[in-house]
């Protein structure tokens, strides 16, 4: 749990205060608390259907998710809208972003860190991230229509 700890809530929130909030204050707090929502959902429905398991593989299985879902996702998502507000190549962005989030998570599949199961591989992953990135996409551009977000 320990590696979850640092390596999916410290790390990110460390690089994600030094850098993201001091370039745009608004999109952790806006962005971040949405796909944290998002993150929650969609781990639960994968530990209910037996989709995938998270080290250390413990009783209470979504404990070991919860760095992920309240560090690494939140951080990578916010980092998602500050590349499209900076490209302005949305789909682009969520392509790459979903492709880098499944890479990270092959690397922990590879490591036995997430082991998968019920017929769930990393194309299912991919598709697991690029769907959440899009939905926090229009999530944004909702923002934007409201004037909270520039």
């Amino acid at each position: 749990m320990l590696f979850n700890i640092l390596i999916a809530f410290i790390l990110p929130w460390v690089v994600g205060i030094l850098h993201l909030y001091k370039k745009d204050r608004t999109i952790i707090p806006l962005i971040g608390s949405f796909f944290c929502v998002i993150a929650f959902v969609v781990n639960e429905f994968g530990f209910y259907y037996g989709f995938w398991r998270i080290s250390p593989f413990i009783d209470q299985k979504t404990l070991s998710a919860l760095p992920f879902n309240v560090g690494l996702y939140p951080i990578l998502a916010s980092y998602l809208i500050f590349f499209i507000k900076k490209t302005q190549r949305p789909y682009l962005m969520v392509l790459l972003i979903s492709l880098f989030t499944t890479f990270l998570e092959m690397t922990l599949v590879l490591n036995g860190k997430v082991v998968y199961g019920n017929g769930w591989s990393i194309i299912w992953t991919f598709f697991s991230y690029i769907i959440p990135y899009m939905w926090v996409y229009w999530y944004y551009l909702y923002l934007k229509k409201l004037q909270v977000m520039s």
